[in-house]
């Protein structure tokens, strides 16, 4: 069974923490149709693509909100 998103709340967290919990959502939910990624650091705009980039993943969707951004991950499943 296919599961449709997973939210990862990275809200307050700095560099490299972002990066490392998106690779352990990445990696525990093979499954996971997307990951969305929330968060407030701005070297996440550059981390995150780089990550993803290394994976073979696609770029992510990015979006500002009042807070920060929203990254929308898709794994290809």
């Amino acid at each position: 069974m296919v599961q449709e998103a997973v939210v990862v709340d990275v809200m307050g967290m700095r560099c490299p923490i972002p990066v490392q919990r998106l690779r352990i959502a990445l990696r525990e939910n093979p499954e996971v149709r997307e990951i969305h990624l929330k968060g407030d650091d701005p070297e996440s705009l550059h981390d995150i693509p780089v990550l993803l980039d290394r994976m073979g993943l696609p770029p992510a969707e990015v979006s500002e909100f009042e807070l920060g951004w929203l990254f929308v991950v898709t794994t290809g499943q």
